[in-house]
């Protein structure tokens, strides 16, 4: 492999890995965000495609069952792990506990300059 070649892919995967560095933060934070807000609304696109307990759901069935289950819970997360696909696509892990326990994957689409979810889905957690 060239010399050219070699510091090429050293560089770009320095400056994939900076530049991404911000957006993660950025996405661990509107997830926190959503947690707190108790719905969708403002985080989630409007064609959403879901999976919840009851089966495939878009964005009114995720905003009714968030207005029929109110809380006053703080949100607590662990397990953030984020896969960029492109500058513009993350995938989401993580688990929530609480009175909900359950592991969630987000789809995270860039619109414009901001962050939303485009899919999801979310497995309750035995304990």
């Amino acid at each position: 492999m060239g010399l050219i070649k070699k510091i090429s892919i050293v560089f770009i995967t320095a400056f994939s890995t900076f530049t991404f560095a911000g957006d993660r933060a950025e996405l661990i934070e509107l997830d926190k965000q959503w947690g707190n807000a108790g719905g969708p609304a403002g985080f989630v696109s409007e064609d959403v495609i879901a999976i919840g307990p009851n089966g495939i759901v878009g964005i009114s069935e995720m905003l009714d069952q968030a207005s029929a289950t109110p809380t006053d819970e703080v949100y607590t997360v662990s397990g953030y792990q984020i896969k960029f696909l492109r500058e513009d696509v993350a995938v989401m892990v993580h688990s929530a506990a609480g009175s909900d326990p359950h592991s969630s994957m987000h789809v995270f689409q860039k619109q414009g300059d901001k962050w939303l979810v485009v899919a999801n889905a979310s497995v309750p957690l035995v304990e």
